[in-house]
């Protein structure tokens, strides 16, 4: 056995070979067209393998992405292309390539790490589904009709996109040559898709980015939205125009209080749903620093008597309390979980004041950035 390791330039095309065995043998499409930013020249290092009988036959990429929550920037990777040759599945390399991928994520610095999928492998790890997000079923009959154009993107709304998106406080944070070759592979999330701007007299008011429908009885689906809520509402007659279709679905964070608002004074309300996938929290004191600016401002002069021990079970102390975490409950207390509740005991009432003060905070969205 060789590795686990980083691939060279020169193996990508047998990686994306690989990749295209598992995940695109019954299915049209070419994993390296489709997650061009993973399956690059560039990205080589991160795409860590395992060799045995001189070919590669088990695959984890991973891609590092900044991404800002409530103005506090985290690094994180971004599992995907889990893939191992059916011919020498059950030896573990799978396991052995993910371990690597945390040790090597942590070592670039990474504190949160998002999983597409949530199979054993990962709960083994320490990953959970968590994160509160909706989604609305929405019936074009609900919906008030607009002047606003909507039109498909091009390379020169860029630049208007990129405004748009810097206006969320949870996000993925793009370069122009990142949101460039999103755009071009046309993949929203793990379909094929588009993304739509939406203008009032050429001023750019939003934008949706929408899976599109592979089968006639399928609806399209809005993976991410940017700008403002009310704009896209007012779209969303007009899509389902474009689309010839009586329904779309539309997924948001829980936090976005302001479009459910919208969607409910209409008489449509959300579905409650987690994280399209996993996530660890693979550098517990790395990730806690990171958010140190927002308890600072959520929490004012209380800060000095709130404080975080990052020796296993985690220490949550404010005064003379503490409350005690496992590190694979983490990502269930701060960003909150459909599948696990955290339970904060009565009688740390203080505690359970200051949690509810800090958490949840919204984690984000796949959207146009999938692995």
């Amino acid at each position: 056995m060789e590795g686990p390791r980083g691939a060279r330039v020169e193996e990508l095309e047998e990686i994306i070979k690989l990749s295209n065995k598992v995940f695109r043998s019954t299915l049209e499409g070419d994993m390296g067209r489709e997650y061009p930013l993973l399956f690059s020249e560039k990205n080589c290092e991160n795409l860590r393998i395992i060799k045995e009988d001189n070919k590669i036959v088990s695959l984890v990429g991973i891609l590092f992405s900044d991404i800002l929550i409530l103005g506090n920037k985290i690094k994180v990777c971004m599992i995907g292309s889990v893939a191992t040759d059916p011919e020498y599945r059950g030896r573990g390399f799978a396991t052995l390539l993910m371990q690597d991928s945390i040790l090597k994520s942590v070592q670039e610095g990474a504190d949160l790490m998002l999983i597409s999928g949530g199979r054993g492998l990962y709960r083994r790890l320490g990953a959970i589904n968590a994160g509160l997000y909706k989604t609305f079923h929405i019936d074009k009959a609900k919906l008030p009709k607009s002047s606003l154009k909507v039109r498909k993107v091009d390379e020169g709304d860029i630049p208007k996109l990129l405004k748009l998106m810097e206006s969320e406080s949870v996000r993925f944070l793009r370069s122009y040559e990142e949101l460039k070759i999103l755009l071009a592979c046309s993949m929203v999330v793990n379909r094929p898709g588009e993304v739509l701007i939406i203008e009032d007299n050429d001023v750019p008011l939003g934008y949706v980015a929408i899976q599109l429908s592979r089968k006639p009885e399928e609806i399209p689906h809005i993976k991410e939205i940017g700008g403002s809520r009310s704009a896209i509402i007012d779209s969303l007659y007009s899509i389902l125009e474009i689309y010839k279709k009586d329904s779309i679905l539309l997924d948001t964070l829980s936090s976005d209080t302001e479009i459910s608002y919208i969607l409910e004074k209409l008489g449509i309300r959300g579905e409650d749903r987690g994280f399209a996938g996993t996530i660890k929290i693979i550098n517990p004191k790395g990730f806690i620093r990171s958010l140190d600016s927002y308890f600072r401002r959520i929490l004012g002069e209380e800060y000095n008597n709130f404080s975080v021990e990052f020796n296993p079970p985690f220490t949550f102390r404010f005064k003379d309390e503490r409350f005690f975490v496992r590190e694979e409950d983490l990502p269930a207390l701060i960003f909150g979980s459909i599948e696990k509740k955290i339970e904060i005991p009565e009688y740390l009432p203080m505690i359970k004041k200051i949690f509810e003060m800090l958490f949840p905070i919204p984690l984000v969205d796949y959207g146009l950035n999938y692995t």
